[in-house]
């Protein structure tokens, strides 16, 4: 609890185990959405298929930055020093373009799910006449949702607090 009895922000970030065990997308209050089901279908194909997404996005930058790490073996890695480390990184950064950066990160109008995580859906066509599933989520177990506000259906009503 925050100050004055109100609840503290439970803050969720949209990481690659979050995306990839919300049940959002198998949610009968979406499944029937024409706005979902594209969405839903990009997110299955980017969990099934990371490398062709990865090849979508790589740029000369991040091809040069595989190509420094490729020729580099474990034994050495282990032997950098701090500064070699940041060496290396300051590195990578400067070869990835800032647009890709961002670029890699799930848009939030991309993905159907984590509502959680995301707040409120973009899809407006959602039936909330069906039950939510929320409570047989693990990313609701995980981050024991059931003590946050809105109880379910965050695709409706937003992040929880």
């Amino acid at each position: 609890m925050g100050f004055f009895g109100r609840k503290k922000e439970i803050i969720i970030q949209p990481t690659y185990d979050v995306i990839t065990q919300c049940k959002c997308i198998t949610c009968a209050v979406q499944t029937g959405s024409a706005c979902a089901k594209p969405k839903i279908a990009a997110r299955n194909d980017m969990i099934e298929n990371p490398g062709k997404m990865m090849q979508q996005i790589m740029s000369p930058g991040m091809m040069k930055n595989a190509e420094m790490v490729k020729n580099m073996n474990s034994g050495q890695m282990m032997h950098m020093s701090r500064e070699q480390m940041q060496s290396i990184s300051d590195e990578m950064m400067k070869n990835t373009p800032k647009e890709q950066i961002e670029g890699m990160a799930p848009k939030r109008d991309d993905m159907p799910g984590p509502y959680c995580a995301y707040g409120v859906s973009v899809c407006k066509d959602l039936d909330f006449s069906k039950i939510c599933m929320c409570s047989g989520c693990q990313v609701f177990k995980n981050f024991n949702l059931a003590k946050a506000k809105p109880v379910n259906y965050f695709c409706k009503y937003g992040k929880p607090m």
